[in-house]
């Protein structure tokens, strides 16, 4: 026997498919970015962030190190970290000061993956 598919239920069933699809495409794109956060969310973030500060469009800190070797070892460490994240610091070397700044670009501004990474990287400065 031929089955017959009533119009209705072939609109249903192409209907969620879609919905679903979408939904999924909403929730990689909301991942890979992330929305930027106000100004009021920023300042409580960095409560938990001793050091860091903000200037409206990024956080950021210096980190002071013993020489300039021991600030490149720290550099170094950034790396992987980073890399993982999926997430780039903007770094300045000046001798023994290494100052780093964070901002997600492609959300336009401070997200919770800079302070994600910020925490990383005031872990990996601890002696």
């Amino acid at each position: 026997m031929k089955k017959t598919y009533k119009p209705i239920a072939l609109l249903i069933a192409v209907t969620s498919v879609f919905i679903l699809t979408a939904n999924s495409t909403f929730n990689q794109q909301a991942q890979a970015n992330p929305m930027a956060l106000d100004r009021t969310q920023v300042e409580e973030k960095l409560q938990t962030l001793p050091d860091w500060t903000t200037d409206g469009e990024t956080i950021g800190r210096t980190f002071k190190f013993k020489d300039f070797v021991s600030a490149i070892d720290f550099v170094n460490k950034l790396v992987e970290p980073a890399e993982k994240a999926g997430h780039h610091p903007d770094i300045a070397i000046s001798y023994n000061k290494v100052t780093i700044n964070l901002t997600t670009h492609d959300a336009g501004g401070i997200t919770q993956k800079d302070f994600d990474l910020a925490k990383t990287i005031s872990e990996l400065a601890q002696p």
